[in-house]
């Protein structure tokens, strides 16, 4: 039987229909503005109709629709806020209800990088201990502990981009605060180093120069690796997680930061916190997608 589900990101939208054994049978993706929030959550629905249609099923014939939200949620209906889309708070399932035109009991959702983690947990076999952190427009992060996702009492558990990992010339980030993980190691913050140092690229852009044997992109990478592996290392002292896998699309040059992360993880983190391993995640961008379907495992 299969599952609707909605990835909903704070720059595109991917939509897709799952099977049982996590294999993505139609597809849409789409970038989509977040100004709007009505305006948003009526393409993704739209997007997921298509994926339907194509599928030759109804709404209806679906085990249910799971959406991933860039924000924190309680999982049953308010979104809480999202710094990277530039939310506060509102009600998701007075928006999907009408929408869709199914039960309330069909609909479920969680914070997107949460369902990242429960994608690794699902289809993934990321074990029982572990920390899901992605590098994109933003820092989210997850934390799965003795096989179960940690959401905290207040639902933002394992909001990894807001450790703070920079105390001497801080940077502003989304949330409001200074210093955070986000404002200087995601792609927006990588993007502004490179500005600041003269380069007009990106982060894909640095990366292509960082193997072009270009010095200033390699420092750049080398800083945002120093502050991955200063926030993983807090984390590993705390936690004692067995692996961190790593998602998001700067991830793609995972390669370029593992140096800088793994040398700072190594000096920061207790002896045996070190023996952490720390890779991609063999999801690749399906993995919030994929998170949203296991939401009715």
């Amino acid at each position: 039987m299969l599952t609707g589900a909605i990835d909903g990101g704070g720059t595109k939208v991917m939509t897709g229909l799952v099977d049982e054994n996590g294999n993505v049978v139609s597809r849409r993706v789409e970038g989509v503005p977040t100004g709007d929030i009505a305006g948003y959550f009526t393409r993704c629905v739209t997007m997921l109709c298509e994926c339907v249609s194509e599928a030759g099923v109804t709404l209806e014939d679906l085990r249910g629709v799971g959406m991933s939200i860039p924000g924190m949620t309680d999982g049953k209906d308010w979104v809480y806020g999202s710094p990277s889309a530039g939310w506060g708070s509102f009600s998701a399932l007075s928006l999907l209800v009408p929408l869709l035109g199914l039960p309330e009991e069909s609909i479920r959702f969680e914070n997107d990088i949460n369902a990242c983690a429960l994608a690794e947990l699902r289809y993934g076999g990321g074990g029982s201990d572990f920390v899901w952190l992605t590098i994109s427009t933003g820092n989210g992060g997850a934390v799965v502990a003795n096989g179960a996702l940690v959401r905290g009492k207040s639902h933002c558990g394992g909001e990894l981009g807001h450790i703070k990992v920079e105390y001497d010339s801080p940077e502003l980030c989304g949330c409001g605060g200074y210093g955070c993980l986000e404002a200087h190691a995601s792609g927006p913050a990588i993007a502004r180093m490179c500005r600041q140092a003269g380069l007009d690229v990106d982060a894909a852009g640095c990366a292509e120069l960082v193997r072009a044997g270009n010095p200033v992109a390699k420092e750049i990478y080398d800083r945002a690796g120093m502050y991955l592996g200063r926030a993983l290392a807090q984390l590993a002292n705390i936690l004692n997680f067995e692996k961190a896998y790593i998602g998001g699309g700067v991830s793609r040059s995972l390669d370029l930061l593992l140096p800088a992360i793994r040398e700072t993880f190594d000096r920061d983190a207790l002896p045996e916190a070190r023996k952490a391993l720390i890779e991609r995640t063999h999801l690749g961008y399906d993995a919030s997608l994929l998170g949203a379907a296991a939401l009715f495992e």
